[in-house]
């Protein structure tokens, strides 16, 4: 259990970093006078670094153990969002995120591939489960607190916030048993190690079909999220108010937090577990063409929102999950920081896609439209992999 907790806390802390910039950023424009360039380069310096930050850490993960990258990357987040709360120009905030760029990956490319490293193979979809229910806590507690306290007190708070979780979770992951000499890499850190790597993971079937319906998944998912909550407010539920659409979406993360939870458990019921993750990519297809058809119906939307996030969190937790599969126990590192660069390429293509197609059609047809298309494709490389033999 107390595995269990630190993983948890890990992936809560890497996805509350992620979104927390989205409700802190109009506060901290307000308090600093940011200009739109430079709010820009606030919200890109983390991405564009961690982006770098999860290709260079892959190979130096397998090679030196999952553990002590979770400590060393927590301990020293903790102290860069420390530094950042007290600066006051955009200048140095947007160093302090390229900084956390650097070292939250640590984190983030050692979640997944922990999780081999302590638990049983027939338990490891229903852990990975548990673990990605963070997810959408996290995006709850961001956004909620982001509000609160960048209103009602201040911006930094947030900071300091993560940073005591960071600081936490490294004492925590410090305890936890150190990776098994057999399920670490021996190969030298090298640029011939690094091309190994990534033309492995591109060679292997299973793998790369893997990274490729990760990837589209990644696209859709922000099509689709990008501009949905613009939509409600503007077109969707024009006439319901901010208040029943912040209501609408909380719920619908809730349906999150189920699917993670129960990923396992639906898992568990086929003979491969992304059977079940093709399933839900279907179910997510059918979901994103109907909602255009919902305006004006907030019910409708409660219900296909949480659909929609139900799918979402039970497919990630599936495929995170079922990726340490496909290779061997010294290359879990290199395969979740690739994850991890796929998706955030993923998501940078899908908001600025999801910019455009919005701006052809504010009746949010296109961007249901398109991401459906990309969710069908996902679904097909996933069904593709379970027929892949052993």
């Amino acid at each position: 259990m107390f595995i269990i907790i630190v993983l948890w806390v890990a992936f809560f802390v890497i996805n509350f970093n992620i979104v927390m910039m989205i409700p802190l950023l109009p506060f901290i424009e307000r308090d600093l006078g940011l200009t739109a360039s430079e709010a820009g380069w606030v919200l890109a310096a983390f991405p564009v670094v961690a982006l770098v930050s999860n290709l260079a850490l892959g190979p130096l993960i397998d090679r030196y153990g999952r553990k002590r990258f979770i400590v060393l990357g927590a301990a020293a987040c903790g102290a860069v969002l420390l530094l950042t709360a007290a600066t006051h120009s955009a200048v140095t905030i947007a160093l302090g995120r390229a900084a956390t760029g650097i070292f939250m990956p640590m984190i983030g490319a050692s979640v997944f591939a922990a999780i081999p490293d302590y638990v049983a193979a027939q338990d490891r979809a229903r852990i990975a489960g548990y673990v990605t229910s963070a997810a959408p806590i996290a995006f709850l507690c961001s956004i909620s607190m982001g509000v609160l306290l960048g209103g009602l007190a201040t911006w930094q708070l947030s900071l300091v916030a993560l940073a005591g979780v960071c600081l936490g979770l490294a004492i925590a992951a410090s305890a936890l048993p150190p990776t098994d000499a057999s399920a670490v890499s021996h190969d030298p850190i090298s640029l011939g190690t690094y091309r190994q790597r990534l033309l492995s993971l591109s060679f292997n079937a299973g793998s790369r079909l893997l990274l490729l319906s990760y990837f589209c998944w990644s696209i859709g998912m922000y099509v689709f999220l990008g501009l949905y909550p613009s939509w409600l407010v503007q077109h969707g539920l024009a006439d319901k108010g901010a208040g029943t659409i912040g209501v609408i979406l909380l719920l619908g993360e809730i349906g999150g937090l189920f699917g993670a939870l129960f990923s396992g458990k639906l898992a568990g019921r086929f003979r491969h577990p992304l059977t079940a993750c093709a399933a839900a990519s279907i179910g997510i297809t059918i979901i994103t063409l109907v909602i255009p058809f919902g305006t004006e119906r907030p019910i409708f939307q409660t219900i296909a929102y949480g659909g929609f996030a139900f799918g979402r969190d039970l497919m990630l937790a599936l495929i995170l999950g079922s990726a340490m599969l496909l290779v061997p126990a010294g290359q879990r590192g290199s395969l979740n920081a690739t994850l991890n660069a796929v998706y955030q390429t993923g998501a940078t293509m899908g908001g600025l896609a999801s910019a455009w197609l919005y701006a052809f059609r504010d009746d949010f047809s296109a961007n249901a439209a398109t991401a459906s298309i990309i969710f069908a494709a996902s679904a097909l490389m996933l069904w593709n992999i379970t027929r892949i033999k052993d």
